[in-house]
């Protein structure tokens, strides 16, 4: 087996705690109601879906959510909303990042929007100094490059740009259609269960080469 050299993390639920029952609890004091199909922190449909993908506009987002709205709402407060399912990432994560860095080339791969990334990445990746572009060799968020995972595209978009060997690299997902994609494309995956010790289970699997353990899909 290669050895490994890069590894690529997904965002929200793997690095960034995510919490959509308090987005949902705020839109109840507004009088909004979602399906959790919209809203899934994995795989959104609807507008929420056109968001991250990039095919709509903050503006057009805002706009769509006030219409869902019993109450005339500014941008801000919507933003904050919508900005409530997210909290931080935990500092024994960070501190795992950095001392990855020193070994392998770190990537970021998220289905995620600008309005989400715009008011948490500046923040939440910093550590002694560093941001978010001294952890990660590359950065890829769906909304820029208009795909989301699980779609193989998004994949080869970063296996392109990156110029990764897929045979020496470890995608690290919560979500198991992503990770069936990343399989299927030569790299190792490790399917990680959200609040569960990344550390423990990526240096694991690190140590023993990344034995398969996807179950058969």
């Amino acid at each position: 087996m290669n050895k490994i050299k890069n590894i690529i993390f997904d965002w929200g639920n793997v690095l960034i705690d995510v919490r959509p029952e308090n987005f949902i609890e705020e839109c109840k004091k507004v009088g909004v109601k979602f399906t959790n199909r919209e809203v899934n922190s994995t795989h959104k449909a609807g507008f929420f879906l056109e968001h991250e993908m990039g095919v709509i506009s903050d503006k057009q987002f805002r706009n769509e959510f006030r219409l869902c709205s019993s109450s005339n709402l500014t941008d801000e407060e919507i933003d904050f909303i919508w900005n409530s399912m997210l909290g931080k990432v935990p500092l024994y994560k960070l501190e795992l990042l950095v001392s990855l860095k020193r070994k392998y080339n770190l990537y970021l791969l998220s289905n995620t929007n600008s309005i989400h990334w715009n008011r948490y990445s500046g923040t939440v990746f910093s550590y002694n100094g560093l941001n978010v572009n001294d952890i990660f060799d590359g950065v890829y968020l769906s909304y820029m490059l208009h795909s989301s995972k699980p779609d193989e595209r998004i994949f080869k978009m970063v296996i392109e740009d990156s110029g990764i060997d897929v045979n020496e690299t470890l995608f690290v997902d919560d979500s198991l259609k992503n990770c069936y994609t990343a399989q299927r494309l030569g790299m190792e995956v490790l399917n990680y269960i959200p609040g569960s010790d990344l550390r423990y289970y990526l240096l694991k699997e690190l140590e023993q080469y990344f034995g398969k353990f996807l179950p058969k899909n």
